[in-house]
């Protein structure tokens, strides 16, 4: 599937702009490695406090050429550290209440990895992390990744993060932490293949998920909605992840009113409504898809005639317009209007006439009406990727194919037109124009 990275290969990523959905986005710092196997994507909306996510995951047991540290900040705020230490840095530019999910959606459409990870970018992560990664999508020796949806375990206590912490063993030690019991955590931490995320439309950027409560699981529900399987991390290489200043409202401590004010649609225990609702229901498409990455989702398909290409591309993402839809509903009764009318009108009148000037008269005038009248009327441009028949002229079929008009014998019965064969016949009259051919049955019918 191709990507779609606006700055790539700027000389100054700084003075670059790339516009992403509605949204304007900056790109600050662009220098990826080659080829990464993973990319982890690391939500910021000006709230961290620290940044030493970027260190114990700069500090992980595989080669940093496997996987890339996209830094993604949903408002404007550009750290030093977090320039130095990511690859890819980018700020959204978002007013107001902040939308995660357009945020996630600018690390995905960045990211080069055949997996993308995105997790509590204020947590502690193991150094067998990555390589835990590769192995439970079954990557080792340069393997492909299987299908599935990562969930990510974390461990949680309600201390501060320690400043002389350099060395994650000491965080296994129970009694000196006093963590929580194992939870899931399904709201900031999953991984799944690039190619999936974007095959399902990626995150959903509908309003409801503005605000605290949201996550990567709109789409890893989506894709378990589709048939992926779903796989919890093992538990040996769960996040550890300490208190903020401001805990929001756990271990029996309240949110403030700030924190209150940012959830900003209703959930369902902690879990946005919209996810939940989809979940239930088995949607697996989002309710607002980015443009871009619907863009890279249709340029993927893979379209089997040319007939269908023809409406593959018909309409843009929005779809038909009410406009449009009214156009279809008129041509529509117009097509059963004349039916009726055909019916129960013309018919009658035709058999009046009949009687009135006789089978002789009304035989040569509707002979006349089919060889002079109905070819000029007829749609003649129609598409035919496959021989369509126009209408009769004389003792002639006049039939359509690819671009070229063909004036069959009646005669000749059954010529396949769209063999090499069947369009070499002698007796076939072709042009390229529909009303030269017209000119050329009316002359040789005139001998």
């Amino acid at each position: 599937m191709d990507d779609l990275r606006g700055c790539e290969g700027a000389s100054n990523p700084l003075d670059r702009w790339w516009s992403m959905g509605r949204i304007a986005m900056t790109v600050h710092k662009n220098v990826p490695p080659s080829s990464p196997r993973l990319s982890i994507i690391l939500l910021d909306w000006s709230c961290r406090e620290r940044f030493t996510t970027l260190d114990w995951l700069l500090h992980q047991d595989v080669p940093k050429d496997q996987y890339e540290l996209i830094w993604v900040e949903v408002y404007d705020r550009v750290v030093d550290e977090v320039l130095k230490k990511a690859d890819v840095v980018l700020t959204c530019n978002q007013q107001g209440i902040y939308h995660k999910h357009m945020g996630y959606n600018t690390g995905l459409l960045h990211a080069r990895g055949e997996l993308i990870c995105v997790c509590d970018s204020d947590a502690v992560f193991p150094p067998d992390f990555v390589r835990s990664v590769f192995r439970s999508f079954q990557m080792e020796g340069e393997r492909a990744a299987v299908p599935q949806v990562l969930m990510h375990y974390e461990w949680r206590t309600s201390l501060l993060y320690p400043e002389d912490l350099t060395d994650t063993e000491t965080l296994k030690d129970q009694a000196r932490w006093k963590w929580w019991p194992l939870i899931v955590n399904e709201g900031a931490c999953m991984t799944v293949r690039r190619a999936d995320a974007i095959r399902f439309g990626g995150f959903d950027e509908h309003p409801s998920y503005k605000g605290y409560l949201c996550g990567p699981y709109d789409l890893g529900w989506r894709l378990i909605n589709a048939g992926w399987p779903e796989l919890w991390h093992d538990p040996s290489v769960a996040l550890w992840h300490f208190a903020h200043p401001d805990p929001i409202g756990t271990n029996g401590q309240k949110a403030s009113l700030k924190q209150l004010l940012e959830k900003a649609y209703p959930h369902v225990d902690g879990h946005a409504l919209t996810a939940v609702e989809a979940f239930s229901t088995g949607r697996f498409q989002p309710l607002r898809e980015n443009q871009n990455i619907w863009a890279l989702r249709m340029k993927g398909r893979r379209i089997g005639s040319e007939l269908e290409t023809r409406y593959a591309s018909l309409i843009g993402q929005g779809g038909y317009s009410r406009w449009a839809v009214g156009l279809l509903w008129m041509s529509l009764a117009k097509e059963i209007m004349g039916r009726y009318c055909e019916d129960h009108l013309w018919k009658p009148i035709r058999k009046g006439i009949v009687v009135l000037l006789g089978q002789r008269v009304t035989g040569r005038l509707r002979a006349m009406i089919q060889d002079y009248v109905t070819p000029h009327r007829i749609n003649y441009e129609v598409p035919a990727d496959a021989p369509t028949l126009l209408c009769s002229v004389k003792k002639y079929n006049l039939v359509k194919f690819k671009d070229e008009y063909y004036a069959v014998p009646k005669r000749i019965g059954h010529l396949d037109l769209s063999t090499d064969e069947g369009r070499v016949h002698p007796d076939l009259l072709v042009s390229e124009n529909y009303e030269m051919l017209l000119e050329k049955v009316h002359a040789v019918s005139r001998g």
